[in-house]
């Protein structure tokens, strides 16, 4: 009977082990959640199952049971990778919307600016120089087009663009100016060689060239940069979690309700950080180039609310023009005298002195009130739309390595003070491993390890970040840029200036609650003026001018009389010029013509028509 004691009691140990075993992993205790999650009642075990059919949970309870089977395993970790990427795409896509609305609304912005800039342009020249404009509209509305498409395309040599306007605008004044003249191509040709030499307009074109690219340039940079972060953002969404990062999910999440731990348990943060640091780590790796990117965001947006503001450049682009003419036409003796020496002096055309009217300039007599409010109106819409955008760029510095924890703040963790009641991979208690350092070098990552090379996606990514950025940096030093494999900016046509848009994007991210965004402006109504009076006074019959002594008409044109062999019938039909300006009289005004003038013009031809008729009857 003694020996049997040791054996009983070594079987009675066993015994109790079993139970307490059996005892502590109670399945009924987490049959509910199961259920909450979909399971079938039938699906789920009713009581502990062997942990060896499990492939990432039956390692965590080595040689132990768990509470779910092989199957549901598999679903839920198919669900657990399913809401990481979910959650992933929800914290990208947020940011996406922000860049992607501020970048629509500076769109918008920049494109009623634009169209109201074009319709003032219209309407100052149509009244300043009435019929001469109209009829040469064509080179305005074709430099606004080649900024639009700028803008747009990027496409446009902005240095060509500025060339040929004014090298197009010389040719127009010039033969305005000196329409007594027929020019054919090649003289106009020369007229064109001329141009840089002589500088008819002064310094005006190098100016305001300058003062485009520049602006032009900066503006097309800052709009393209908040696209290509947009869509860097919302590629990136289409990244798909590795096997490594999706068992290290179902680990974290999915097996303290396998181990049979009720309630929800949250993870350890520390262990959080290391599976998001693994999961992300493809996304780290455009870190580097979005700061740099963030960086050179913000220099340009300093230049486009200080040097190179195209609010201050487009909207007075109508008196700049205007100034250049108006400098043209100050000098144009100077310009025609200089052009017909090395050109040579053109022929003298046919047409009426009456037609070689010289440019009236009215003064511009704006309504400066309207003006001035309309430009502080502009200004602070520009300002509070660059700067908060700038700001929202700002706050994106280090984005992609601050993620891991942006996702695991989303419910998944502990508060930062609990650290031993949470779970640490294996049980709930204190998690012992350090936390990974940040990037995308992951191999000492003790939940997922380094899952190899970028894939191109990653690789495409920033490429895009490196080549929007070193545009950036050179629309910032005021240099051209390149932009031959970048998409179209939508344009719809060439704008009304209304400004009737609406936010396609409900969702407002401004602290302040600016719901309409930064890019609007007020409608503008169509101008109801009456259409403004012709500049120059109509034609009358010309005035002939009689020297009462000999009763020989005179002349005052100086090429007329040159050309008098060649011209002889147009004299008396040409206007006097004093002062550089057509002065026409009434025919109340003209001068009686002499008796013996009267006598040869009226009685001499009477005699004639008599004598012939004489002449005829006597043969």
């Amino acid at each position: 009977m003694s020996a049997m004691l040791p054996i009983l009691c070594v079987i009675l140990t066993l015994s109790v082990t079993t139970t307490t075993v059996r005892a502590g992993l109670k399945c009924d205790a987490v049959r509910s959640y199961f259920e909450s999650q979909g399971f079938p009642a039938t699906d789920i075990p009713k009581e502990a199952i062997s942990s060896k059919e499990l492939k990432v949970c039956g390692s965590v309870r080595s040689g132990g049971e768990v509470c779910c089977s092989a199957d549901m395993e598999v679903r839920l970790q198919a669900r657990a990778r399913d809401k990481h990427e979910k959650a992933t795409k929800e914290t990208l896509q947020r940011l996406h919307q922000v860049l992607s609305t501020r970048g629509s609304r500076f769109h918008s912005f920049f494109k009623d600016l634009f169209a109201n800039s074009k319709r003032v342009f219209h309407e100052m020249f149509k009244k300043t120089y009435g019929t001469l404009y109209e009829q040469n509209a064509y080179v305005f509305t074709d430099l606004f087009k080649e900024l639009e498409n700028y803008y747009a395309k990027g496409t446009v040599d902005l240095d060509d663009t500025m060339d040929n306007f004014f090298n197009t605008l010389y040719q127009k004044m010039f033969t305005v100016l000196n329409s007594q003249y027929n020019f054919d191509n090649k003289y106009m040709e020369c007229v064109g060689e001329h141009m840089k030499e002589i500088r008819p307009f002064g310094d005006a074109p190098q100016k305001l060239g300058v003062q485009i690219k520049r602006s032009f340039v900066a503006t097309r940079a800052f709009s393209q940069a908040l696209t290509v972060a947009a869509d860097v953002l919302k590629n990136m969404q289409s990244l798909k979690p590795s096997a490594e990062c999706a068992a290290a999910l179902t680990r974290m999440t999915v097996c303290p309700s396998c181990s049979g731990i009720a309630g929800n348990v949250l993870a350890c943060g520390d262990m959080c950080a290391n599976v998001m640091k693994g999961c992300l780590a493809q996304h780290a790796a455009l870190d580097t180039e979005w700061n740099h990117f963030v960086e050179a965001v913000d220099k340009v947006a300093d230049r486009l609310l200080g040097p190179f503001n195209i609010e201050m450049l487009v909207r007075p682009l109508n008196l700049k023009i205007s100034e250049a003419i108006m400098n043209f036409q100050e000098n144009s003796n100077d310009v025609s005298q200089r052009v017909f020496t090395g050109c040579g002096r053109p022929v003298l055309g046919r047409r009426r002195r009456r037609d070689n009217r010289e440019l009236e300039l009215e003064s511009l007599n704006f309504d400066q009130d309207t003006l001035t409010d309309d430009r502080v109106s502009a200004a602070a819409i520009l300002d509070k739309l660059v700067k908060e955008t700038r700001q929202r760029v700002r706050d994106s510095r280090q984005f992609w390595v601050y993620l891991p924890y942006k996702i695991c703040n989303d419910g998944l963790v502990v508060p930062p003070s609990n650290t031993k009641e949470c779970w640490n991979g294996t049980h709930v208690d204190k998690y012992i491993y350090p936390v990974s350092s940040n990037g995308e070098d992951q191999k000492l990552n003790p939940e997922v390890l380094s899952t190899g090379s970028r894939p191109t996606i990653v690789r495409d990514q920033v490429f895009a970040l490196t080549t929007i950025t070193n545009r950036l940096k050179s629309a910032y030093n005021g240099q051209d840029v390149d932009w031959i494999d970048t998409e179209d900016t939508e344009w719809n046509g060439s704008g009304s200036g209304s400004g009737d848009n609406t936010d396609q994007d409900p969702i407002t991210d401004d602290e302040d609650g600016f719901k309409e965004g930064s890019g609007y402006e007020p409608k503008y109504s169509p101008s109801e003026t009456p259409k403004p009076p012709p500049v120059h006074p109509e034609a009358v019959p010309p005035r002939v001018e009689v020297d009462q002594k000999t009763g020989v008409t005179s002349n005052n044109n100086e090429d007329d009389n040159n050309n008098g062999n060649n011209n002889s019938n147009n004299n008396n039909n040409n206007n006097n010029n004093n002062n550089g300006t057509s002065s026409v009289d009434s025919g109340a005004s003209r001068q009686k013509i002499s008796l013996s003038r009267a006598l040869t013009t009226y009685l001499v031809p009477i005699v004639v028509m008599w004598f012939g008729g004489c002449l005829t009857e006597w043969l």
